[in-house]
């Protein structure tokens, strides 16, 4: 994406208020939202194995109602699994109460003949000093009738269990009727872009759906393990703390501490010794390294799409939004917002903002880094793309666009005098102390004037095309070159071969009105014109370099290097097939 980025990525007055409503809507019916929210989720996540059913040849409704039975089963399954653990933890708690209360004693009142008892007790008696006096703690009457207390019981019963349902039937109607609910998304958010719209929505199923499935191996290849080693190590109930590791990893960065607090505080609680605190520990530590920098990057890498700035503000903001369930889902809403970015143009803000894809192309980071005055990472940049792609290349798709924006924010009077000037030196310094690769190396090129058209940019492309032409003799002439000087180097080096190096778009009439004054002095020269530029030559700037004097125009510093190492033809064979001056590298 361009640096200078269109109107349609810029964040619009409509689209911003647009935002800010959905958002409002988010929260004021979060209750009717979320059930839906998740179902949308799986259903994604459930739609290649409905697929995969359907494929042999069992029904719609066939496929759907397995696929949610099995899915909806495993996950009851596993919250029963964790219930339980959890009911028998708790039953044993009693158990451990006694070592309990003797270490949260010892980290409360510690011994007063040390220095920490003693700051504890002052700080104490000022706490004692400086509390008000309790108010009267408020009475609440008991239910009066048994329904009263029924209703006690189930109210924080009843809303879960809503939920769940709801979201067990919007996930079965939404796979039972998916393409009527495609249609309809399509018709509401996409009239006149239906190719669009279909793209984006498919991006989102599959990077949502891929997440989701990557995660959940993911987090069974911690949690697994990690049960397994808490049950070795003597933590009780370790199947629920491996179930919890598993579900717990699924909230961005927060989770996995979470996962392991818990048996960490537990195998604290109940033993004499830190052995158990240790190995704990150091589980978790060999476990999340292996996966972090091992198995995630193999699996997936960034096949969210998110940076990790964005994911941290989705976390913080679909937590403050939905609640505990907003922590859960942040992550894949936050990819499906961010999915609609890069396809709707009013929204593409959104897309530069959440997404890992560079904001900026390759030339433009290197100008920017120019224009900041830093050098050294702007070296970097050129050295990688050299190493990687060689020196014409890291030239012709680096270096040069880099000095054409700086040739356009010169001529637009947006560079001053000294920024301006620090740009062309580390530009030219960066050239002339990269390494040529092994396969940037050719054949000797002879003697060969290259002269700057016009200002420092040409010069610039002029030693870079010098550095990639071998040969002693290759000599550059500094800007503004004059025909005089030109024509005094060529034959006292006696050059079979002239280049004027210009960077368009100012730099095309001063090449041009060089190459006529040369041809004029020089009749019998080899006389080249390189007008550096990733863009295609218009054919009318061609063929008026053409009839000014010049043989021969290039737009890429790599073919006028391959065309200077060639030996030139001057057999009259030749002659008769190519007009003159009419020649082309």
């Amino acid at each position: 994406m361009s640096a200078y980025l269109s109107s349609a990525s810029r964040p619009r007055r409509a689209s911003v208020i647009a935002l800010l409503v959905a958002a409002a809507v988010l929260h004021f019916a979060k209750e009717v939202l979320i059930p839906v929210a998740v179902a949308i989720l799986l259903a994604f996540l459930l739609v290649p194995a409905v697929r995969r059913l359907e494929a042999w040849k069992l029904g719609r409704v066939a496929a759907t109602l397995v696929v949610a039975l099995a899915c909806f089963g495993a996950i009851f399954a596993v919250a029963g699994i964790a219930a339980s653990q959890a009911l028998s933890l708790a039953a044993k708690l009693p158990e451990y109460r006694q070592n309990i209360v003797e270490k949260i004693h010892a980290l409360r009142a510690p011994r007063r003949d040390t220095s920490i008892g003693k700051a504890a007790e002052a700080i104490k008696d000022l706490q004692q000093e400086a509390a008000p006096e309790r108010p009267p703690v408020p009475v609440k009457d008991s239910p009066a009738t048994p329904l009263e207390a029924l209703g006690d019981f189930i109210a924080p019963v009843a809303e879960p269990a809503a939920m769940t349902l709801a979201v067990i039937v919007f996930t079965i109607l939404m796979l039972l009727n998916r393409e009527n609910m495609r249609e309809r998304v399509l018709a509401l958010l996409g009239p006149g872009r239906i190719h669009l719209m279909t793209k984006a929505m498919a991006e989102a199923s599959y990077r949502v759906s891929r997440y989701l499935t990557t995660q959940l191996v993911v987090n069974a290849l911690f949690g697994i393990p990690f049960g397994i080693a808490l049950y070795l190590i003597g933590i009780p109930n370790a199947l629920l703390f491996g179930l919890l590791g598993m579900v717990l990893r699924f909230i961005p960065y927060a989770g996995v501490w979470i996962a392991v607090a818990m048996p960490a505080a537990l195998a604290f609680a109940i033993s004499d010794t830190w052995t158990p605190v240790a190995w704990t520990l150091g589980v978790f530590l060999a476990l999340e390294s292996v996966l972090a920098y091992v198995v995630e990057p193999w699996l997936y890498g960034k096949s969210a799409g998110l940076s990790p700035i964005a994911i941290i503000a989705a976390v913080i903001f679909w937590t403050w939004l939905w609640g505990p369930v907003g922590l859960l889902l942040a992550t894949p809403l936050t990819v499906c917002v961010a999915v609609m970015g890069r396809y709707i143009p009013e929204f593409g803000y959104l897309n530069v903002l959440l997404g890992v894809e560079p904001v900026l192309a390759a030339e433009e980071r290197l100008y920017q880094r120019l224009v900041a005055l830093d050098q050294e990472e702007a070296a970097d940049l050129v050295e990688k793309h050299a190493a990687t792609q060689g020196l014409a290349a890291a030239f012709d798709e680096l270096v040069v666009p880099a000095l054409s924006l700086a040739e356009s924010d010169r001529n637009k009077g947006a560079l001053e005098p000294a920024r301006e000037r620090f740009i062309f030196e580390a530009a030219q310094r960066i050239v002339e102390e990269l390494e040529p690769a092994a396969n940037d190396a050719g054949a000797a090129a002879g003697a060969v004037c290259i002269a700057a058209a016009h200002d420092a940019a040409d010069h610039v492309a002029a030693v870079m095309l010098a550095r990639l032409v071998p040969g002693a003799d290759t000599c550059v002439i500094a800007a503004p070159a004059r025909a005089a000087e030109i024509v005094e180097t060529a034959k006292q080096r006696r050059c079979r071969a002239i280049v004027i190096s210009a960077l368009p778009p100012q730099a095309t009439h001063h090449a041009g009105q060089l190459a006529r004054q040369l041809r004029g002095q020089l009749p019998d020269a080899r006389i080249a014109v390189g007008l550096w530029s990733s863009a295609e030559l218009p054919e009318r700037a061609r063929e008026r370099l053409l009839k000014l004097g010049a043989d021969e125009v290039v737009t890429k510093l790599a073919e006028a290097a391959e065309a200077l190492r060639q030996p030139r033809q001057k057999s009259g064979e030749e002659k008769e097939k190519l007009p003159p001056r009419a020649g082309r590298v």
